[in-house]
């Protein structure tokens, strides 16, 4: 066959290094060791290319680069060309990851390289650390300053050390700065991961991107100032439209409203002249006052002349009345004399007929205590009967009825039942212990039966096969699914886990499972899958976490994350290609499973892109396959071929396996023997639970007869116990019988005795009785006297009386003889009182009034308004007030709310022109600094822009196209952008470059030479780009090749990185250049140190002819 057939050292099929990175990381996995050296290390390269003097590193430029654990690489070390640097290896070697280690390296984080998030996924799997030390180019004859980074995956931890000294992100940024390295500037570093997102970068960034790489940091500060000043215009500028438009509206309201504010003042000239003469009131009222004062003095006056006058003619009757009034009372005070005696008599009479009735009530009572004596005297006699009848009785009964008791023998008795009690309880429990114990055995090995019994059904069913041959694969794996189907709530996950391929999935057909197990190594078959990152990552923290932070410490356990959906992968034939090959079908038609699962194994084996044909292939058919660069996998017969090509190369090899018969998708029952093992042990079980119900049945006789002696024994002890109760209760009873007799004597005494002081306390009661009868009738006669007094002062007391209403009759007939008299002095009397009351009340409304303090308080104009109207009268004042009042009627009240709406827009007005002044100086500055810096920077943006463009126009000129680069300005400077126009054809006229009118390698070409162009500008030591010349065709790769090798490596200019996996041949080199060759795989010798790129480049030409084979 053509090609190179080689044996893989592995025996299944191996995955190219894409397919390897697409995994989640097994914990026992192991990764491929890397080799890198530079192929100007090796000796031919040594010997032709030395160091020229000339060759020397600009300062900030890298001199070189270390890694150690870090991405791909265990340890490798780059020395890096002062010029161009380029950087080549097939996909999957480790080309970019030394464009990783250069940005994470000074200072940079990950976010400025398209890939992980994490600082810590960069250090290589297996690792808990990685270091990337750079060596910078120092100036003058400085000492080169080297950086070194360790990153720590646990925390994601990182630190820097400047020289061995440590020191923070921020200073080594600093330094790097300090060179003009810009890692965050795409036309300096565009990693293989950016390349897009700076394809796809619009013209405005661009000017920024480019200001920042090749002008000064002034220009840029320039451009930022100009936006910012430009954004401050524009608002002033609506700021001043705006309060111009309300600076009219203002005045335009003003005038309209002008003459009804005149008619309001008006009016309230009118008002407030009302209110001045109502603050003149109390002034013309206190006036009136004073003169209303003056003349009830005059009328007082003149009344006291005239009461004189009556008071003269009336004073012989006064003296006859006064005589007459003096009668009356002498008898008034005889009659008040009597009628107290004779109140005071009346009451000695009622206090003696009160103590008789208290006597005589006090008579019942003490006939009634002799009464009760009598009666309980005729008890105690029947009492003294009753007590000595029992005292007999008791002395009878205890010498006639001895009770003899004995406790020894009782005691004695009653241990002999305990001990037979206690006996018979011993064992009964030593019964019920065994009976216990003989049912928890047989409790225990029905379970055990009916476990054995489910293991038994289990493993006749396919999943407990399946389930058995995972535990077998990986122990952990099965604990781990356990687990997980136990547990999975507990993880809170977004989506479903899924369980391994040997659990979620069949071979329906078993003469399939040989070609399907053949493509699944035990990674596969034990994998669990997960779709989303997150997920996978919570589900691996507690599989293969430590214990002490949660985890469950499995160790070989696989998760996986399923990149794409099952229907995202097709397959790479038609049917009717795979029908023209003599294929039956793919293998991912032969195995059934979740689609979750089936995506992870297309994703990780290519189960949808390999053929399967039952039937050994001929010859021609596997030529055919071998040029048919869509198929690279199939299975015919019991054979696996794989096709590895180099397209860069043009050489391809096969391997070719055959696989064995299939161990765990065979669908066979399982193994006889453990199920045999299961059978012999559930008989065991069963003939152990029949001997146990046995024993347990002649336990249970047993224990129910010591049961039954002990019941015996217990109604023994009762029946002794209340024989002995008993006894102990009559002789007791015996034994108290003395003491009943001597208290019945007791109370026999006791009654004796008192019916002794019976007849005394009758005797007491009856002189008690005699005495009371005495005092009543003394007191019967002392009340007979008292009452013939009380009657005799009564008769005095209503002669006094008499004489009192006789006296009173002529006092009053005198009076009404005189009566004109004296109501002419009454009545004058009043009229003078009247008077004065009048003056006093005109004199407090006077006080009230409170003029003297009122008039410090009012206005000049109410002063003037009081001195104008003296002598004026309130009806006068009240004509004048309503006169107003009247006028004000007439008027319309006008709006307040107006007049304060029109005071308040006169302010507001003043307000906005004071803000519209301020506005205006603001826009001046503003403009006239606009002018200040867009003076300075955009003549210096279009000389930067100018050079760029003839530098982009002559890289053009020398592939035969056209092409100039220009400022597009606006009247915003955020809207100014980087304009490139391109002409790939002759005659054809310049276009703007966009993804519209050109092709993707038309764009790569545009873009790598306007980076070109850049070259002479740049301020930065370096600059990287990754993988640019993808998508070109040959003869524009040729041509910038051409092209950056002449810019790169002129004198004096900036280092440069280009990182490609391929290359064309016969490309242009220059002595300055320095290419580095990395190469890594499966077939790397066992001394990973001496790589001869020479023969290995001759071996590649020899294959390429045909003329060897490995």
């Amino acid at each position: 066959m053509p090609g190179v057939l080689e044996k893989r050292k592995r025996p299944t099929v191996g995955k190219s290094d894409e397919e390897e990175q697409s995994d989640v990381p097994d914990s026992s996995a192991s990764k491929r060791a890397r080799s890198v050296r530079d192929a100007s290390s090796s000796p031919s390269s040594s010997q032709n290319h030395r160091r020229r003097p000339e060759d020397v590193h600009q300062p900030g430029s890298l001199v070189r680069v270390k890694l150690t654990n870090f991405v791909t690489y265990t340890s490798a070390e780059f020395h890096l060309g002062p010029s161009l640097n380029m950087i080549i290896g097939p996909n999957g070697t480790g080309k970019s990851t030394l464009v990783c280690a250069i940005c994470l390296g000074l200072g940079w984080g990950p976010q400025y390289l398209g890939r992980a998030k994490e600082i810590g996924e960069f250090v290589k799997h297996g690792s808990n650390e990685a270091e990337i030390e750079i060596e910078l180019a120092a100036s003058g004859n400085r000492k080169n300053p080297i950086i070194r980074r360790r990153i720590q995956k646990e925390g994601n931890k990182t630190m820097f050390y400047i020289n061995d000294v440590y020191k923070s992100q921020k200073e080594v940024k600093a330094l790097a700065e300090n060179f003009s390295i810009q890692i965050n500037n795409l036309c300096q570093f565009l990693p293989q991961d950016r390349v897009v997102e700076f394809a796809k970068m619009d013209p405005i960034a661009m000017l920024g991107e480019t200001l920042r790489a090749a002008s000064s940091g002034q220009m840029v500060d320039w451009h930022d100032e100009l936006k910012r000043l430009r954004t401050d215009e524009k608002v002033a500028e609506r700021e001043q439209q705006n309060e111009q438009h309300h600076l009219k509206t203002l005045q335009a309201k003003q005038s309209s409203t002008r003459e009804d504010v005149d008619r309001y003042q008006l009016r309230q000239g009118l008002v407030t002249k009302a209110r001045d003469l109502e603050a003149c009131r109390p002034f013309i009222h206190f006036e009136e006052i004073k003169a209303e004062r003056a003349r009830i003095q005059a009328d007082i006056r003149t009344g006291e002349i005239e009461l004189h006058r009556y008071e003269s003619e009336a004073e012989p009757v006064r003296r006859a009345e006064a005589e007459m009034e003096s009668d009356r009372a002498r008898i008034q005070r005889v009659s008040v004399s009597r009628k107290h005696r004779l109140e005071v008599k009346k009451g000695a009479v009622d206090r003696f007929e009160k103590k008789i009735d208290n006597d005589q009530k006090g008579l019942s009572n003490l006939a009634a205590e002799i009464n009760v004596e009598k009666q309980a005297e005729k008890q105690r006699r029947q009492d003294v009967r009753r007590l000595e009848n029992e005292i007999v009785n008791l002395t009878q009964q205890h010498e006639n009825n001895t009770v003899e008791y004995n406790p020894d023998s009782f005691r004695s008795r009653n241990a002999d039942v305990r001990t037979r009690k206690s006996a018979a309880e011993r064992k009964q429990a030593a019964h019920l212990n065994e009976l216990t114990r003989i049912r928890e055995d047989t409790v225990r090995i029905t379970n055990d039966i009916h476990s054995k019994r489910q293991e038994k059904e289990r493993l006749n069913s396919r999943s407990g096969q399946q389930d058995s041959i995972l535990s077998n694969l990986s122990p952990d794996t099965h604990a781990a699914w356990i687990w997980l189907k136990a547990n999975i709530d507990t993880l809170s996950l977004k989506d479903k886990v899924y369980g391994p391929p040997i659990i979620e999935c069949s071979v329906p057909d078993p003469k399939f499972a040989d070609a399907v197990e053949a493509m699944l190594r035990l990674g596969d078959l034990t994998a669990l899958t997960c779709t989303n990152k997150e997920d996978a990552q919570k589900v691996q923290n507690k599989l293969v976490g430590k214990k002490d932070v949660g985890g469950l410490g499995l160790h070989h356990v696989t998760i996986r994350t399923v990149p794409l959906p099952r229907s995202s992968y097709s397959h790479p034939l038609t049917p009717e290609e795979l029908a023209n090959f003599g294929f039956e079908g793919w293998i991912s038609d032969y195995i059934e499973g979740p689609d979750a699962v089936l995506a992870m194994l297309c994703d990780s084996v290519k189960i949808h892109a390999t053929a399967y044909s039952a039937r050994k292939m001929a010859t021609e058919v596997y030529d055919a396959l071998e040029r048919n660069e869509k198929l690279q996998r199939w299975v015919a017969g019991n054979q696996v071929y794989a096709v590895t090509r180099r397209r860069e190369y043009g050489i391809s090899s096969t391997s070719i396996n055959t696989f064995r018969k299939a161990k765990h998708f065979t669908g066979q029952p399982v193994a006889t023997v453990e199920m045999t093992l299961l059978e012999n042990a559930i008989k065991d079980l069963e003939r152990d639970v029949v001997m146990r119900k046995d024993l347990h049945a002649t336990k249970t006789r047993e224990y129910n007869a010591a049961k039954l002696e002990a019941e015996e024994a217990e109604a023994e002890r009762v029946k002794v116990q209340a024989e002995q109760d008993q006894l102990k209760k009559a002789h007791a009873a015996w034994e108290a019988l003395p003491r009943k007799i001597a208290t019945k004597r007791s109370d026999l005494a006791e009654i004796i005795s008192q019916s002794g002081d019976t007849n005394n306390r009758t005797k007491a009661i009856r002189i008690s009785y005699e005495d009371l009868a005495m005092s009543v009738a003394r007191d019967t006669l002392s009340y007979a006297k008292e009452v013939t007094q009380l009657r005799a002062l009564q008769e005095s007391y209503l002669e006094a009386e008499i004489r009192l209403i006789e006296a009173t009759s002529e006092v009053d007939g005198f009076k009404d003889d005189n009566r004109g008299i004296i109501e002419a002095i009454e009545q004058q009397k009043q009229a003078l009182a009247n008077l004065a009351a009048e003056k006093d009340a005109k004199t407090a409304e006077a006080r009230r009034l409170n003029v003297r303090h009122l008039f410090g308080s009012v206005s000049d104009e109410v002063k003037v308004l009081i001195s104008e109207r003296k002598g004026v009268s309130m009806e006068d004042l009240d004509n004048e007030i309503s006169a107003i009042n009247s006028r004000l009627e007439l008027m319309a009240d006008g709006n307040p709310q107006a007049i304060k709406a029109y005071e308040d827009r006169e302010r507001e007005i003043q307000k906005v022109e004071q803000t519209l002044a301020g506005t205006a100086e603001k826009l001046e500055r503003t403009r006239t600094r606009i002018t200040e810096i867009r003076e300075q920077w955009e003549p210096e943006l279009d000389r930067i822009v100018s050079a760029i463009s003839d530098g982009f126009a002559h890289n053009f000129n020398r592939i035969g196209c056209a092409g100039q680069v220009s400022v597009k300005k606006d009247e915003d400077f955020d809207q100014w952008a980087i304009q490139i126009e391109v002409s790939f054809r002759e005659n054809e006229p310049l276009a703007v470059l966009n993804s519209h009118r050109q092709s993707g390698g038309e764009r790569a070409v545009s873009t790598i030479f306007y980076l070109m162009a850049l070259q002479g500008l740049a301020r930065s030591p370096f600059r990287v780009v990754d993988e640019i010349n993808q998508g070109m065709d040959p003869r524009n790769e040729r041509m910038v090749h051409e092209r950056m090798v002449d810019i790169a490596c002129q004198e004096n200019t900036s280092q440069y990185f280009l990182v490609t996996p391929k290359l064309l041949n016969d490309l242009k080199f220059h002595p300055k250049m320095k290419v580095h060759c990395i190469a890594s795989g499966e077939y790397m010798p066992d001394s990973q140190t001496n790589l001869d790129f020479r023969s290995l480049a001759e071996l590649a030409m020899r294959v390429r002819r045909g003329v060897a084979a490995a």
